[in-house]
């Protein structure tokens, strides 16, 4: 099985598992939402620059677990990409590899219940790419994407002929439900807008 092979059947079957946990009518005891900020969106080259990750247990934020964290790029070339999080290459520089973050990310992942991202595809394909490389084993988690969650909630005003189209990105979902503007590209943000967001669409499903 080739690599890129083996990290779409991973997504695609931790997704599987996150669906059979929403479909319990109460919440997951512990979820871990998680964000990643990279130098690009092609999840076959992208280099991981930040990570945030914040716990939601029994339906609550736990904004005091809050974890935030600056990597330091294999690459020193993605200036671009770093600048594109309103971050200085001297930040990242000085940061962390990969190699020391990632296995206590990882910890944390496996105590969950589930992974929760915004947009799955790109994030769990970075983070199980960056296991191959650091050879640390991916825990399996089960996936919930607030992307696929989305999508239920489009496909249910469709059929309700409710005439509202709720966006896909993170910041118009949010906004559609009335949640406050969020510091976008910045890890520890995005991981707390990713867990707000899943209990406002958890609501509107539980309808």
């Amino acid at each position: 099985m080739s690599p890129a092979l083996g990290h779409t059947s991973g997504l695609s079957l931790g997704l599987v598992r996150g669906r059979r946990l929403l479909r319990r009518r109460e919440h997951p005891h512990r979820l871990l939402a998680l964000d990643l900020e990279t130098t690009g969106y092609d999840p076959a080259n992208a280099e991981v620059i930040a990570i945030g990750t914040v716990p939601i247990v029994d339906g609550a934020v736990r904004i005091g677990e809050l974890t935030t964290t600056l990597v330091r790029p294999a690459v020193g070339s993605a200036e671009d990409g770093i600048s594109a999080h309103h971050l200085r290459p001297s930040e990242v520089a000085v940061a962390p590899p990969l190699s020391q973050v990632l296995p206590v990310v990882l910890g944390a992942i496996a105590t969950a219940d589930a992974l929760l991202v915004h947009h799955a595809p790109l994030d769990v394909r970075v983070l199980r790419r960056a296991c191959a490389a650091t050879h640390c084993a991916w825990p399996g988690p089960a996936i919930i994407d607030t992307v696929e969650l989305i999508g239920r909630c489009r496909a249910r005003e469709r059929a309700t002929g409710s005439g509202r189209r709720l966006p896909r990105d993170l910041a118009g979902a949010r906004a559609a439900f009335g949640l406050p503007p969020h510091h976008a590209h910045d890890a520890g943000a995005d991981a707390v807008a990713t867990a707000e967001l899943y209990l406002a669409l958890r609501a509107r499903l539980a309808r």
